[in-house]
């Protein structure tokens, strides 16, 4: 392996946990990576090979791009979060001798989830000894002050999908046992973030797992069964957390008045509202906006006509919040219309179908968990999501075929 492709992998290493702990590192060290791997395309130790499947990725940053051209508040910080788009899928292009440090980089992304739990629970402690029993110290945003409670379980999914593999170097070569452990911390951490796109992921990535690794002892029949009664366990064990219990009543009843008066209710509630009604709120306007603007308000348009939404409907406190739709495929169908949600859905469709060609459970698990996190989630709209999904969807698309699982 040549001096530049080493230094090339323990800066990628680096990067894929020191960005977890502190955002700020995610541009300058990606500026660091494109530099050595120009570096090594110059002194002919890598070749440059952009995939169709990244082409994509690009095509959707083209046109956030032009929508800067035809919104009525063009915001031009946002399209500096957009730039992932673009930065992750050129340097995965760049083809070394070499394979990529898959697993060490797994283990540096598992390792930065273990710290930012003691973060976690630091602030945590921290917020009770303040606030006392004010607030819920030990849940959601105030567990999870680093990044949003929704970005946190994502990686901590993640981190635990490797383990599940056994991809993660160190981890792998060890009893099985110490993976299962990790795997239970990680996964018992979501009784704190009580995020329902996490909670559903996760019992779905466990649910395919168990299915996957049964096929070949009890048939396809049995596995599924079991799978599915791991999922209803999983969901069963969630609710024992009272705070969890307690949201989930609340969505269920939330939905139910919806369902019974759409245009009622979106007009009736009283400020302060809960989450989930902002939720099903503000995903009635967007709906409303998409079908109003087919080619949608473009970056920097949508926030505004929410927020007009909001006071139309009489709730000026939530409008000052600035919200997006909590929805990335609202988001998108909203900020750069039908083309640009279509684009989206082709996206996914071709990273399933090139991971599904080379039978790569990893990948197929992890664009699972992107799709649960999009219906709940604008999950690219900030640094957290972007960046950690675009790194991960092309860093394992860059693994050769005959890597299985």
């Amino acid at each position: 392996m040549s001096t530049t492709q080493r230094l090339f992998n323990f800066v990628l290493i680096a990067f894929c946990g020191t960005w977890l702990l502190e955002k700020g590192l995610s541009g300058p060290l990606l500026i660091l990576l494109l530099g050595i791997a120009f570096v090594g395309r110059v002194k002919k130790e890598n070749q440059f090979q952009f995939q169709f499947i990244h082409v994509t990725w690009l095509l959707l940053f083209i046109l956030y791009s032009s929508s800067l051209f035809w919104s009525r508040t063009p915001d031009w910080s946002a399209l500096e979060r957009k730039l992932a788009l673009l930065a992750l899928p050129l340097l995965f292009s760049f083809k070394w001798k070499n394979p990529l440090p898959i697993a060490q980089m797994w283990l540096a992304h598992t390792l930065a989830c273990l710290v930012l739990i003691v973060i976690a629970y630091y602030d945590a402690i921290m917020c009770q000894l303040t606030l006392g029993n004010s607030v819920r110290c030990f849940s959601t945003t105030y567990f999870s002050q680093l990044h949003h409670p929704s970005y946190f379980s994502a990686f901590l999914i993640f981190a635990i999908i490797g383990l599940l593999l056994g991809k993660v170097a160190w981890f792998r070569g060890k009893a099985r046992w110490i993976s299962w452990l990790l795997i239970l911390i990680f996964a018992s951490m979501h009784l704190h973030l009580g995020t329902l796109a996490g909670i559903i992921a996760l019992g779905m990535v466990l649910m395919i797992f168990t299915i996957y690794r049964l096929l070949q002892y009890i048939g396809t029949t049995k596995s599924i069964v079991i799978g599915a009664l791991l999922l209803l366990c999983s969901i069963v064990l969630a609710l024992l957390s009272k705070d969890i219990r307690a949201d989930a009543q609340n969505a269920s009843n939330f939905t139910r008045s919806y369902i019974e008066n759409p245009e009622g209710f979106v007009k009736g509630r009283k400020e302060p509202l809960q989450g989930n009604e902002v939720r099903l709120i503000l995903w009635t306007a967007s709906v409303e906006i998409g079908t109003a603007q087919p080619f949608g308000l473009g970056l920097g348009g949508l926030e505004p006509a929410l927020s007009q939404k909001l006071i139309a409907w009489g709730y000026p406190e939530q409008a000052k919040k600035e919200f997006n739709p909590h929805n990335q495929f609202l988001q998108i169908w909203n900020e750069i219309g039908y083309i640009g949600v279509l684009l989206f859905i082709g996206l996914l469709a071709f990273i399933n179908q090139a991971f599904y060609n080379k039978r790569q459970l990893s990948g197929l698990l992890l664009s699972l968990v992107f799709i649960v996190f999009c219906l709940f989630e604008s999950i690219l709209q900030r640094e957290s999501g972007i960046v950690f999904f675009l790194c991960w969807f092309t860093a394992l698309s860059y693994w050769p075929k005959n890597a299985t699982t």
